[in-house]
């Protein structure tokens, strides 16, 4: 998420500056329209706030990892990083699975 507004925050404030120098590149031409000041001032404005927006996303989710801990997803008990059983389910799931396969290979078997 804080990638993502920072990105958008970035390439908001670059197209406008680019905009900004064409528009007084060619101050006379009909197209300087297109490129009207307010506009690009408002673009600006918004770009920033991107990336301001961004920036504070980004200490919120490094805040928000040092603070969750990773939790078993059938009991919630606190378990170490990378997991995503407790050591009693992860049994489970695994004795379920050999069991399953057993199954299947007596059913091909027969």
């Amino acid at each position: 998420m804080s990638t993502t507004l920072l990105r958008l925050g970035l390439w908001t404030t670059l197209i406008t500056v680019v905009l900004y120098v064409l528009h007084e590149t060619y101050e006379g031409a009909p197209a300087a329209d297109f490129f009207a000041t307010p506009m690009l001032q408002k673009a600006l404005v918004v770009g920033v706030l991107l990336i301001i927006a961004g920036v504070v996303a980004r200490l919120f989710e490094k805040t928000a990892k040092t603070v969750v801990k990773n939790r078993c997803i059938v009991c919630r008990a606190p378990i170490v990083t990378g997991a995503i059983y407790c050591r009693e389910h992860l049994r489970n799931v695994l004795a379920r699975e050999d069991e399953r396969e057993r199954t299947q290979v007596n059913r091909v078997r027969r």
